[in-house]
């Protein structure tokens, strides 16, 4: 249902619409949800909203331009949430111990949330109305939980019947020109060495509708009882797995003029390989799933680094991160302390108790694993945190930020996950000489 939660004083319809009215169409065309609303409001002219109110339809006209009515809705959606109907074998949500925040339990795979907010989805609880939505809207991009184009391994993979539909829905697409980016989560010994050859090639005859895809390893954390067994891959592994993926990208990049294909950060790391350079990356357009995410800090930082001017006063700060990143964040601050000549800024790698030892990344670090780690430890004048650790200044397991300074006895500062803002932070910090 698209009621009004706020009309902005701004809004062509302030002090006609009011808050409470239930949106039923625009220009006579019913809004079933949020894509017919931006839909609907895509080009500037005059604009009709009917609208129920106490149980009487009401209409009012203007003319609006930028396609925006200033009106914000109770449910965002203006529909309901649509979950996810699989049961994946490598679910990162199954794999959460009791007790946590009621909110980390949800599976969304919503189409919807996949054009406004980039989350990826499976696409086997659409129905035929919902793909000629799609199509009729140009719902583009949408970003696809892929993982494997065999039908029978998808099925087998995702514990869903429909889960073998994917490819033909996938061409049906591409031939639409809606511009699809994928995600394959590998896991060893199940869809990894000659299925993933499959999966690439199946994916690159697809191109250019299919303008991206990331190859992620599976995460496993130590809450798998009753769950398939699964398990990480090894250091060998990963390099074998790059192999792969770049041989793919290097013919890729000679037939197509794009790499298409790329690995996530984690798989150099896992495997002792340096990054590639920032070329490689190309748009960036995997950089939410973890591709290209170092390099491109690197590079932010480099590009605030090179013009800074020396700094002299003292800073004392200390950061917190995963391990997996901890020589990447030493290598920074020791760059940084060639222009910051009074800088000591400790790097903390937090390991990950809460989770289990697969899981190294500095996203899923926990406020008691951080509490435990960190107290007693010199941390100067401030912690800092990326913003990535916290989900509106909370942990995951639902320590808020004051509590963490009340135990460490620090003022904690988060950045936003920028360079420019880490190198901001440290630099406000000083103290007074």
């Amino acid at each position: 249902m698209a009621k009004i939660k706020v009309v902005y004083k701004n809004s062509p319809f302030y002090r006609k619409v009011r808050i409470g009215d239930e949106l039923i169409s625009i220009n006579e065309k019913t809004v079933h949800d949020v894509l017919d609303y931006l839909f609907f409001l895509a080009d500037d002219g005059p604009v009709t909203l009917t609208v129920r109110r106490n149980g009487k339809l009401m209409k009012f006209s203007e003319e609006i331009t930028e396609g925006d009515l200033r009106l914000e809705f109770e449910e965002y959606l203006m529909d309901e949430h649509r979950s996810c109907k699989n049961k994946c074998v490598f679910c990162f949500i199954d794999q959460l111990p009791k007790g946590m925040r009621p909110t980390l339990y949800y599976k969304d795979d919503d189409f919807r949330l996949s054009l406004l907010c980039g989350n990826y989805v499976t696409l086997t609880n659409l129905s035929e109305e919902d793909v000629e939505r799609i199509l009729a809207l140009k719902v583009s991009p949408l970003n696809v939980s892929v993982h494997t184009t065999e039908p029978e391994l998808r099925v087998q993979m995702m514990q869903n019947p429909r889960a073998g539909e994917l490819f033909p829905l996938l061409k049906r697409f591409a031939e639409a020109g809606i511009n699809l980016r994928g995600q394959i989560v590998l896991c060893p010994e199940l869809n990894d060495g000659a299925h993933l050859d499959r999966t690439m090639a199946d994916l690159k005859t697809l191109f250019p509708a299919v303008s991206s895809v990331s190859v992620v390893p599976v995460g496993l954390t130590r809450y798998r009882k009753g769950l398939a067994s699964l398990r990480s891959f090894t250091s060998a592994e990963a390099a074998t797995v790059l192999e792969q993926i770049h041989r793919m990208g290097d013919q890729c990049r000679k037939e197509l003029g794009t790499r298409l294909f790329y690995p996530s950060d984690e798989w150099y790391l896992k495997a002792g390989i340096p990054l590639p350079g920032y070329d490689f990356y190309e748009d960036f357009e995997q950089l939410e799933n973890g591709v290209g995410m170092l390099i491109s800090f690197a590079q932010e930082f480099n590009d605030v680094f090179r013009p800074m001017a020396k700094f002299t006063r003292p800073v004392r700060v200390s950061i917190a991160t995963g391990q997996a990143t901890d020589d990447f964040m030493n290598r920074i601050i020791n760059t940084l302390k060639k222009k910051c000549s009074d800088l000591q800024c400790p790097v903390y790698p937090i390991r990950n108790d809460f989770f289990g030892p697969e899981i190294t990344v500095t996203g899923l670090i926990t406020g008691q694993d951080l509490i435990a780690q960190l107290r007693g430890k010199e941390l100067g004048d401030a912690l800092l945190l990326p913003s990535s650790m916290l989900r509106e200044d909370r942990f995951l397991d639902d320590i808020s930020v004051k509590d963490a300074e009340r135990a460490l006895g620090v003022k904690i500062r988060v950045t936003n996950g920028s360079a420019e803002d880490l190198i901001e932070i440290i630099l406000k910090s000083a103290r007074r000489c």
